[in-house]
């Protein structure tokens, strides 16, 4: 086995912040984007739940809501990614999320990724549609 210690070529270092906990500040998130930017991270991402991680359980985080979340991150950052993994798409209007993301784009300078899925939990579903 070999010993190097050259980086592997393309080796790109993704982190997903920690946006899941009601402790976790906003101060918190941004050092932890500003340094992934300065370390060289090639993109940081958020996930999306609509509900909170109180009272339905642990399952679910996204204290913060991700778009406009990654965009207050955009304004502190130069260089790194900026991306949801994943956005819950059926929970969304399709033409105001289209703009959202246009505009989180542009503020951004080309930086966003949008990662969508079409959710997995029938508890979500059931209580975003009450």
């Amino acid at each position: 086995m070999s010993e190097s210690t050259e980086p592997l070529a393309g080796t790109r270092l993704q982190v997903v912040l920690p946006d899941e906990s009601p402790d976790v500040s906003i101060s918190t998130l941004i050092d932890l984007g500003v340094r992934a930017d300065e370390l060289g991270v090639d993109t940081t991402w958020l996930p999306d739940h609509l509900l909170p991680p109180r009272p339905y359980g642990t399952v679910f985080g996204g204290v913060y809501e991700p778009l406009i979340t990654l965009a207050h991150l955009a304004a502190h950052t130069k260089r790194v990614r900026l991306g949801t993994s994943v956005l819950v798409l059926p929970m969304r209007d399709p033409f105001v999320l289209a703009k959202q993301v246009a505009t989180l784009d542009r503020l951004s300078e080309g930086r966003f990724t949008l990662g969508v899925g079409v959710g997995w939990s029938r508890e979500e579903f059931a209580a975003a549609v009450r």
